[in-house]
């Protein structure tokens, strides 16, 4: 029965006599049907896409969400605008990830030299919208084949998904790794079968290798999809390979051969240094993090229920699943796994699972209404527990804020001036970041730069000395003791020595002396 069982393999169907065709009433009947019901999953895959945007428009329209500061989306702007400016990732300063997001955000880096950092970070913020639209739309092109409940329960999911939001909200790289890994998928499969195409092979491969330039851990869902290529060597593995390959280092070649050593510190060595640690995560609140989010024993029930309907669902006899499905079993087992390898554990680690978890839940969803009682009971559930999931996203969203410190910063920095900050999520917003100064600090992420050199501290106190040195004003989240210590202890006395302190509170700002507050 080749061919039989989601269109794998691609064969014809070879047993029993030709079938007469249908005539043309029956055919006109066949087609309507099957339009009616590619309508009705387009019309899921389309409410849960606006049901994700919408999520994503009201956390923005809460205090600070728009233009107020959050590390790491304030890291990779920064580094954009500092390539827009000739300085070079890993030759000039430190970046702990690959390149691939700095030119994403070029775009904006250079739309911030007509409204400054803070609207170009609103600009990029608004662009999550997009991103999150764009990810349920993409699982649903995955799943879409397969049915109504299929299909809502994976858009449904990925729509709601507390680690997703949590990674939007904050302006991470997990989604936009999603992004790629699941546009390239859904440019390898057809119809839940492997495609055919070289060509498809290639594109595909590209957009998974970009996910591994924006991101390493993007490299997971690509092995897996080698996996899926073994069989066929010209046709799939080959193409994709070659893909992968292009899609990361095209971005990265240029960076990389300006300064090897460099980058391969800042983007290998450095994160393979976060595995180990004296103290771990829990696996508690490891697992949480990947379902419901949050903790306690609800969120810990939860996860177990999550888990259990997950294995069951996989674990009964029902149809054959086909490569799509296992390709997103396979990743969902994978990723999960690496949720358990860093020490640290940080809630957007999740959100890379979220595709994976969301296609693979759906899937056990439908292999279990096969097998109960009262199948038609099912969809309903499901909309009552996706509901109560999107309630309870929009009072914890309506309960959220983050601070601007845009005013702090710009009561007490003149524009223009070199300033060192802990972190650019207080001075992105500010348009504070971009110095006029000669021979200012290129430094764009300080807590990156003691990442980076854990191995060298004594080349990191050097890199860090250089930066205060060359400042004129110092905005930190915390005191200075509290911002240098261990290694880097000794430099506090560069700051008692030359700074003093002007505010205290949620920011403390240092001004060199002899200069003017603004």
């Amino acid at each position: 029965m080749k061919g039989a069982i989601g269109g794998m393999g691609g064969e014809p169907h070879t047993v029993g006599a030709p079938l007469p065709a249908p005539a043309k009433g029956a055919q006109q009947g066949i087609w309507s049907m099957g339009f009616l019901g590619r309508r009705q999953n387009a019309a899921i895959v389309a409410l849960c896409a606006v049901i994700a945007a919408a999520l994503d428009v009201l956390q923005l329209s809460r205090p600070g969400y728009l233009l107020g500061g959050t590390p790491d989306i304030s890291v990779y702007l920064g580094t954009a605008v500092r390539l827009v400016h000739g300085a070079l990732p890993y030759r000039d300063f430190v970046l702990v990830q690959p390149p691939g997001s700095t030119l994403l955000l070029s775009p904006a880096a250079l739309l911030s030299e007509l409204v400054g950092t803070r609207w170009a970070l609103g600009v990029l913020r608004l662009g999550t919208i997009l991103v999150a639209a764009a990810n349920v739309l993409l699982v649903g092109r995955l799943v879409w084949h397969h049915g109504r409940l299929q299909t809502l329960v994976a858009c449904g999911v990925m729509a709601v998904l507390p680690a997703e939001m949590y990674a939007l909200n904050a302006g991470l790289l997990e989604p936009l790794v999603d992004l790629f890994c699941l546009l390239g998928a859904a440019i390898v499969f057809d119809g839940g079968a492997p495609s055919s195409s070289w060509r498809r092979w290639v594109i595909g491969g590209a957009s998974v290798g970009f996910g591994v330039a924006v991101k390493l851990p993007a490299v997971v869902p690509a092995l897996v999809l080698v996996a899926v290529c073994l069989p066929d060597l010209r046709r799939r593995l080959v193409p994709f390979t070659a893909g992968v390959v292009a899609g990361f280092a095209l971005p990265s070649a240029a960076l990389f051969a300006a300064a090897p050593g460099s980058f391969l510190r800042d983007v290998v060595v450095s994160q393979l240094g976060r595995v180990p640690g004296g103290s771990r995560a829990s696996a508690v609140t490891r697992l949480a993090g990947m379902t419901v989010g949050g903790g306690g024993n609800a969120a810990v029930a939860l996860t177990l229920a999550v888990l259990a309907v997950t294995v069951l669902g996989l674990a009964v006899r029902g149809r054959r699943m086909d490569t799509s499905e296992w390709f997103a079993i396979a990743s969902a087992l994978l990723v999960g796994a690496v949720q358990f390898v860093p020490s640290q554990y940080y809630p957007q680690y999740a959100a890379l699972l979220a595709p994976f978890l969301a296609m693979s839940l759906a899937t056990a969803v439908d292999r279990l209404t096969g097998v109960i009682r009262r199948p038609a009971l099912v969809p309903a559930v499901v909309m009552a527990m996706l509901v109560v999931a999107l309630t309870g996203q929009v009072v914890a969203v309506e309960a959220s804020s983050i601070s601007d410190p845009a005013a702090a910063v710009d009561a007490v920095v003149p524009p223009g001036a070199c300033t060192l900050s802990d972190g650019p999520r207080v001075l992105i917003p500010s348009d504070r970041f971009v110095s006029t100064a000669p021979g200012c600090t290129e430094m764009v992420d300080a807590f990156g730069t003691m990442l980076s050199f854990a191995g060298d501290p004594q080349a990191g106190v050097a890199v860090l000395r250089a930066a205060v040195s060359h400042a004129d004003y110092l905005v930190l989240t915390g005191s200075v003791t509290g911002w240098l210590t261990g290694p880097y202890t000794p430099l506090r006395a560069l700051v008692d020595g030359g700074f003093h302190l002007v505010r205290s509170g949620d920011l403390w700002i240092y001004v060199r002396d002899g200069h003017r507050v603004a």
